[in-house]
């Protein structure tokens, strides 16, 4: 009658065998990871298993070890991110915080030795042929294609993959063809992220509080398309410049404080120098030649060049006109404050 209406006499407790086995059981259907106090639910009130709270904390003890020590740490367990050698996965993003200002980064980095393969800034991030120019250039000059590139699922990367997927088209490992190009969420392209944790406090905060200072001012209006390009015309060499020398020094110190540490400490985990990643693709297969000739087709059909200055052709020869100083001349201006001043002056000109 009891065991028909499912009853039990209060304290039966069911034998240890047939516990450990259920615990075993549940284990394989993907409860690996809960503590004793919900497997003892489960084995109680699902599974028909009549269980004290310290016989399966003592049974789980015993057939899972690890995962009760790591339970009891009450720490994160993150995931190890494997990369077989330079070349073997870039990771490529945008990077959109200056954008309210007109200016728009691209970047892209190596997975294994963390080397940033191109860090740029321009007028836009998200029209495939300009963003296609960065990889194409970055092919030219390696003369080798990738194995992996991981990005994430924006429009902008629409060229990208498909010279991708067809310069792996030929090869016949594991990862050519489609699977040479991996699409994900933005969060979890993981190295290129880093890069941009790393680039905010070096780079991002000056320029951004820079800006919002103009703002508040009242010598910017970030609505106005004509402030915009002229915020391009006079900034976006300086930024270029600051960009190309994070590129540089991002791999050999980083500052904490006052104090500046080698890259011994945390940063040799995060960025590594540029000769460990050209010494370590010698040695290391893990990229497929590509002959130089193809590149130049491939530039003229499926790229497009940068605009000079992040401006169109039309606003550069009207400034021409307007300061009566060729285009070239205005190199000159490689500060912050001197392309401030510059700013202020062709605002106060233009309509």
């Amino acid at each position: 009658m009891m065991k028909r209406l499912r009853l039990r006499r209060y304290g039966a407790e069911s034998p240890l065998i047939n516990i450990v086995q259920k615990i075993i059981q549940l284990h394989k259907q993907g409860y690996s990871n809960i503590g004793y106090r919900a497997m003892w639910k489960i084995l109680n009130s699902c599974c028909g298993i009549n269980a004290t709270q310290e016989t399966v904390r003592i049974a789980l003890k015993a057939i899972h070890y690890d995962g009760v020590v790591a339970r009891s740490r009450r720490r994160l367990v993150r995931r190890r991110y494997c990369n077989l050698g330079p070349n073997f996965c870039i990771h490529i993003d945008g990077y959109d915080k200056l954008k309210p200002f007109g200016i728009s980064v691209h970047g892209a980095i190596d997975g294994f030795s963390r080397k940033i393969i191109w860090l740029t800034a321009s007028h836009t991030n998200k029209n495939p042929r300009n963003v296609a120019l960065n990889f194409v250039e970055f092919l030219r000059q390696s003369k080798r294609v990738p194995r992996l590139v991981r990005s994430d699922a924006g429009t902008e990367n629409v060229i990208i993959r498909s010279i991708q997927i067809a310069l792996r088209a030929v090869h016949n490992d594991n990862m050519s063809g489609y699977r040479s190009f991996s699409e994900g969420r933005s969060t979890g392209n993981q190295r290129i992220e880093m890069l941009w944790s790393f680039l905010c406090p070096y780079f991002t905060t000056f320029w951004r509080n820079m800006f919002k200072d103009m703002i508040d001012n009242g010598e910017l209006n970030n609505t106005n398309p004509v402030h915009l390009e002229c915020v391009r015309f006079c900034f976006l060499p300086v930024i270029q410049q600051h960009l190309d020398i994070f590129s540089k020094i991002c791999g050999i110190v980083i500052e904490f404080g006052h104090n500046v540490k080698l890259i011994k400490t945390m940063a040799s985990r995060m960025l590594c120098t540029t000769s460990h990643y050209f010494m370590t693709l010698s040695t290391i297969p893990m990229t497929y030649h590509v002959t130089k000739v193809i590149f130049d087709d491939i530039t003229r059909l499926y790229t497009k060049p940068m605009l000079p200055r992040g401006c169109s052709e039309e606003f550069c020869q009207f400034i021409q006109q307007i300061t009566s100083v060729n285009l070239d001349d205005f190199n000159v201006v490689d500060t912050p404050q001197e392309a401030k001043t510059l700013f202020c002056m062709l605002t106060s000109v233009l309509p």
